[in-house]
């Protein structure tokens, strides 16, 4: 059992230093948790917030799964291949907006956007550290790691003249 759960956070971890979609995915989700914590959801709210990234977050890594294995098995570019290739970036977009939408209807109504508005001032520095870490998170996200996909649809549907 053990093993499994060290197979599993390596999956993530790959995740994390190959996709840059997938960071984008735990940055914005981080901002999205700290959010949550600063507005005071309800528990029926903080279910809401936790499936959306942990459905966001694993479409990713079955899209970024399914692209490696098309990639591995057919290594050349193929229509078919990009096809499946956008169908799966297609999933993590449909899996994203929906979370987006339910985000908006959580977080963008007066009562949240009060009680943020009295945390920043109520807790000014902390408020100042959280604008502060932003071009962190842009950093860590755009920085390209050793073994970063120089483009994430190098097989995609697009015809190899326009790749």
């Amino acid at each position: 059992m053990k093993q499994s759960f060290i197979f599993a956070f390596k999956g993530v971890l790959a995740c994390v230093k190959s996709e840059r979609n997938f960071r984008f995915h735990m940055a914005f989700a981080f901002y999205v948790l700290i959010a949550a914590i600063v507005t005071q959801l309800t528990e029926t709210e903080w279910l809401l917030i936790l499936i959306c990234i942990g459905a966001v977050m694993g479409a990713e890594i079955f899209n970024t799964a399914i692209e490696k294995l098309c990639d591995t098995l057919h290594p050349n570019w193929s229509k078919g291949i990009g096809m499946v290739k956008d169908m799966t970036a297609g999933a993590v977009l449909m899996f994203a907006v929906s979370s987006a939408a339910i985000g908006g209807i959580i977080f963008f109504n007066s009562d949240k956007i009060m009680r943020a508005v009295s945390f920043a001032r109520g807790h000014i520095a902390l408020s100042v550290l959280i604008i502060i870490s932003l071009p962190a998170a842009v950093f860590l996200v755009f920085r390209r790691y050793g073994n970063d996909n120089k483009s994430s649809h190098d097989y995609d549907s697009r015809t190899p003249k326009r790749r």
